[in-house]
């Protein structure tokens, strides 16, 4: 079973992003609010993908911020994915690191279902 960490998304998109990795994986999904809590999460767990929102809706962080942090650490392997419907921030994400993500606006899109599956298939 694959390991999944959302942070950062409100209360209505993340049992959104929750029921579409559960229906179409075998995975566990791990909610975190507040995105300083992430390295400590990390440390105590391994992933196989982390959903990051652009901005943390509970504490108004910034997702680049946190791949920035995550990579700088360097003990975490996992891909780091960002849900934005912002282009240019999706591009300035995956040029600090992270993998290409998807929009808000594609959640229940076939490719979006695609794009997880090369985390989260067998």
């Amino acid at each position: 079973m694959k390991n999944v960490l959302v942070v950062g998304h409100c209360d209505l998109d993340n049992p959104q992003i929750t029921s579409l990795i559960e229906k179409n994986f075998s995975a566990n999904v791990t909610r975190l609010k507040q995105s300083k809590k992430t390295l400590e999460y990390l440390g105590k767990q391994d992933y196989d993908l982390v959903i990051i929102n652009r901005i943390g809706a509970f504490d108004q962080e910034s997702g680049l911020e946190l791949i920035k942090k995550i990579k700088e650490d360097g003990r975490f392997k996992v891909p780091l994915m960002m849900v934005t419907n912002y282009k240019d921030q999706m591009d300035k994400a995956v040029e600090i690191g992270a993998v290409p993500g998807y929009g808000k606006d594609r959640l229940h899109d076939k490719d979006t279902i695609e794009l997880l599956s090369k985390y989260l298939s067998k």
